[in-house]
């Protein structure tokens, strides 16, 4: 199984680059580039919110009490006094933090529901789901279910990859566990994912706007201009001939 920091910078690598593809296709703008890389390297740690005293598990709800109280506060900050704001901020962040955190670790176990496909699914389509509440576009709202959707697979991928041992030629007893659709063991548990998936998508916003913007790639360049060859050597050649004609001079 892959370690901490390697889930945490190939998530934030990967996420990066598809940010950055998005960003040069004109599909979104700089600040919100920013938050999917950010939303892509949470999900790159999702699937070990069920490991127990684990840095993934610590780490995460660190960010998810951050980002959700401070969603909160966002919300209500005109409603409240300055006090008020600030107890309401703290009990939601340690709410989460230290409450929430230590009911999951009670109900689930390493490398159960949590490393699935559908659980990562019905995290992604809840954050669109979230996303779209809080006000934001249908299609920033999609894109923010998509990257926790990405990170995720890129994590189950790493754990799967890390249970081949390439050396002895031999699969690890942990291969399989990790890249699941489901878990056969907990059926009850993976038959809500899948009622909850259902219905979040059934009850979000449409993806046809979404699909038809990030579909068109007619304006992304993966290369500057200067780059393509034939120009980069015809301004070679212009140096070259400009080169001698100098040298030409001075010694005439």
């Amino acid at each position: 199984m892959a370690n901490f920091n390697t889930h945490l910078g190939t998530a934030a690598l990967t996420s990066s680059l598809a940010a950055t593809a998005l960003l040069s296709a004109g599909h979104i703008v700089p600040i919100t580039a920013l938050w999917l890389m950010l939303l892509g390297t949470i999900g790159g740690l999702l699937p070990d919110i069920d490991s127990d005293n684990s840095t993934s598990m610590s780490t995460l709800f660190r960010l998810f009490g951050g980002l959700i109280t401070f969603s909160f506060v966002g919300h209500i900050y005109q409603m409240v006094s300055m006090f008020e704001l600030i107890v309401y901020s703290v009990f939601c962040y340690l709410t989460i933090r230290y409450n929430f955190k230590s009911s999951l670790e009670k109900i689930t176990v390493h490398r159960g529901c949590c490393h699935s496909l559908a659980f990562i699914a019905a995290a992604g389509l809840l954050t669109v789901w979230l996303v779209y509440l809080l006000g934001y576009s249908d299609i920033t709202a999609w894109l923010s279910g998509g990257f926790i959707f990405f990170g995720g697979v890129v994590h189950l991928l790493l754990d799967e990859l890390y249970s081949v041992d390439l050396a002895n030629r031999r699969l690890k007893l942990s291969f399989g566990s990790a890249l699941k659709v489901f878990s056969p063991k907990n059926p009850f548990i993976s038959a809500f994912q899948c009622l909850l998936i259902a219905a979040l998508y059934l009850h979000g916003p449409s993806f046809d706007n979404t699909w038809q913007q990030v579909s068109n790639w007619s304006d992304f360049r993966f290369k500057p201009e200067w780059l393509n060859r034939d120009e980069v050597m015809h301004f070679f050649d212009e140096v070259v001939s400009s080169t001698q004609k100098a040298m030409s001079q001075r010694q005439g």
